[in-house]
């Protein structure tokens, strides 16, 4: 790599390692296999030397401004780089100008915005003219959920690619790199094992956390020996690891489908003191209740709203009770998934085939309606509440499992009852 001018600007001889092992091309990019790799659409749009306005969606550390850049050199576009952070409508205005300019001559400019959804509505609704018309290329870079966090309107405009935290695999091949390669030591500096797997520990996924943390380290190293667990502790000094909200709620919701409370409760911990809103925690187990636990044990759900209620009316730390007694009682709940699934068929039924009209006797004031309650126990009656083009159809099948059992067996006695068999 060279010190010339990029989109992330001028490398100066004493730039700090995570600047300095910035990959030039889209083959020195390591990780994001499912945008980059063999067949990959980001490969594909590179390699025929164009590509729309985009929005890069991940978290720190995963290489939306590196890949920024080696787009802005594939597509041969004169690089431009804001941050949301500190520039404004002023400095976007100087870029769109200057641009447009070049757009006269003939020149593509692509404009990278870090931290775009740090932009207000009105803001980002602001390029949408420039991106229309072709003035510029946008290429945002956000770690926000993009429907949440960009103007609808600029969101519809720009192709969103989603950026996975590197795995260890990928640290460790940056991590050799940053060791071997002439940008990075070239072969002067040893860390051993220990240090290897703490520096890729504390990165959690971050390649430019960990190749901070090993620059730091490397100069708290005595000359000639190697990096050990000790430099690395005291480049750290903050032993957390950056807080990943997506990955943590995910893992909590995952280990209270999996019936593990231990592992539950880990992550609930995790995500308070990652300083997660107790709010949207609550709102993950209001879901789970039912996704989750649904019909084989129907306690869950009143008991997700009841801590719910706790999230609003005593708020945090006083709410953390109500929390850990739901995320355990979820996690070791009986489970089916099963209404959910009904839900679901019954979708896929009206889009394959569409709405169906109500059956007559099933319409306010039918006089041909016969009310269940009328026929004395167990208040039932053989009458159909399908249209007849699906008359056949079950959609809901319940489990097994827990009190979903006890559903089950009522609903085969009723259909046994009324002389109709499973569906065929």
């Amino acid at each position: 790599m060279s010190n010339d001018a990029t989109l992330l600007g001028a490398l100066a001889p004493a730039a700090p390692l995570a600047a300095r092992m910035r990959p030039a091309t889209i083959d020195e990019v390591v990780g994001q296999e499912a945008l980059i790799g063999p067949g990959a659409p980001l490969r594909r749009l590179l390699e025929r030397g164009e590509t729309p306005s985009l929005l890069l969606w991940g978290p720190p550390g995963s290489g939306k401004s590196t890949l920024a850049a080696v787009i802005a050199a594939a597509v041969r576009a004169v690089p431009t780089s804001l941050s949301a952070t500190s520039d404004g409508v002023a400095e976007v205005r100087k870029a769109v100008a200057a641009a447009a300019e070049r757009r006269a001559h003939g020149e593509q400019t692509l404009l990278f915005i870090d931290e775009l959804h740090r932009f207000s509505r009105t803001q980002q609704d602001a390029l949408l003219p420039h991106v229309e018309s072709g003035t510029i290329i946008l290429v945002g870079a956000t770690t926000e959920p993009p429907p949440r966090a960009i103007s609808p309107a600029l969101l519809s405009r720009m192709r969103t690619f989603r950026l996975a935290p590197l795995t260890q695999e990928d640290l460790t091949t940056l991590l050799q790199r940053a060791l071997d390669d002439a940008r990075g030591f070239g072969g002067k500096v040893s860390v051993d094992e220990d240090a290897r797997r703490q520096l890729i520990g504390f990165a959690a996924g971050d390649a430019r956390r960990m190749l901070t943390l090993l620059d730091l380290a490397v100069l708290m190293t005595p000359t000639g020996s190697a990096v050990t667990p000790n430099e690395v502790l005291l480049a750290a000094q903050d032993r957390s690891l950056p807080y990943d909200q997506s990955g943590v709620t995910s893992a909590l919701i995952k280990s209270i489908r999996g019936n593990d409370p231990d592992a539950a409760i880990w992550w609930l911990a995790t995500a308070l003191e990652g300083g997660e809103d107790p709010r949207i925690i609550a709102r993950r187990l209001l879901v789970s209740a039912s996704e989750d636990v649904g019909n084989a044990d129907p306690g869950a759900l009143p008991l997700a709203v009841a801590a719910a209620q706790v999230v609003e009316l005593a708020g945090s730390p006083e709410c953390d009770y109500a929390l850990a007694q739901a995320v355990t009682y979820l996690a070791s709940a009986p489970k089916s998934p099963r209404a959910g699934e009904a839900l679901a068929a019954a979708r896929e039924q009206i889009a394959a085939a569409g709405q169906l009209p109500v059956p007559g006797h099933l319409r306010a004031a039918a006089k041909t309606y016969q009310s269940p309650h009328a026929m004395g126990e167990p208040f039932d009656v053989d009458q159909e509440y399908l249209p007849r083009e699906i008359a056949t159809k079950r959609f809901y099948t319940p489990s097994g499992s827990g009190a979903e059992a006890d559903l089950r067996d009522r609903i085969a006695a009723l259909r046994a009852a009324r002389g109709k068999g499973a569906k065929p």
